[in-house]
């Protein structure tokens, strides 16, 4: 399981954060803007003690209200300040990957794609400029194909800045098969978030409780012989453990 994280928020690490290491698992942190406003983070003792022991650790940015490619430009910086404090607090713990959102969806920019990848652009090189040891990858959230996080990856033009597929997020979002995702995406994926669910709604099940096609995919990456890092991101300790025991079928 040495490639295998486990997502936690930072209010639950008093509660979960010994059932993933004695999984031996490592770990995906997750620092909302709440907690990052409000010093110190005593809770991080416990994950510098982790690593300490060998534990591998990622670190998921603020997502909620940001905008990294806004057409407002206050709200885009506010963004970029937001993300840029994330970036300075996870320093110390040497991530692997820091996860970021993208930010767009066709409602909100109503299909502007063009506006918010000028935005965007800007945004992620302000950001990597300023933290040039640190590595990214970006998720897929709300988008329906693979197109808007195909042309970022690919403006971005950086070994730094990756792509996080994220199986939940698909099978409730995208309006294409996943194949296409995967043969237009798979070169760049560094991260996969592995959650289930039953197409409808973001439930963050534990794998196979849903109806996400797993063996599709690892069998995919077994082709192009890639092994990023997986995380898992069930919502409950038993999705949790129930999920790793499913990934002992596919020797991750």
């Amino acid at each position: 399981m040495n490639s295998v994280h486990v997502h936690i928020p930072y209010r639950y690490l008093n509660t979960y954060l010994s059932v993933i290491l004695d999984n031996g698992c490592n770990i995906e942190l997750y620092v909302p803007a709440s907690v990052l406003d409000n010093p110190p983070l005593t809770g991080l003792d416990k994950i510098k003690r982790a690593l300490s022991n060998g534990i591998t650790l990622t670190w998921h940015a603020p997502f909620m209200d940001l905008s990294p490619g806004g057409v407002d430009e206050k709200i885009r910086q506010i963004t970029v300040d937001r993300i840029k404090q994330a970036v300075k607090e996870s320093i110390p713990f040497n991530p692997r990957l820091i996860i970021i959102h993208p930010g767009y969806d066709d409602y909100r920019f109503n299909g502007e794609v063009d506006k918010w990848l000028k935005n965007s652009l800007k945004t992620w090189r302000d950001v990597l400029d300023n933290y040039p040891d640190a590595n990214f990858a970006v998720e897929n959230v709300f988008e329906s194909r693979p197109d808007t996080m195909e042309r970022l990856i690919k403006e971005m033009d950086s070994k730094r800045f990756g792509y996080c597929f994220d199986t939940g997020h698909f099978n409730v979002f995208s309006k294409v098969p996943l194949k296409e995702w995967l043969e237009r995406m798979g070169q760049y994926i560094s991260e996969v978030h592995l959650h289930d669910n039953h197409g409808e709604v973001d439930e963050h099940l534990g794998l196979g409780e849903g109806n996400f096609d797993f063996d599709a995919l690892f069998k995919f990456l077994k082709s192009i012989n890639k092994q990023p890092i997986f995380t898992l991101e069930a919502h409950s300790k038993k999705g949790v453990l129930k999920s790793i025991e499913y990934l002992k079928k596919f020797r991750i």
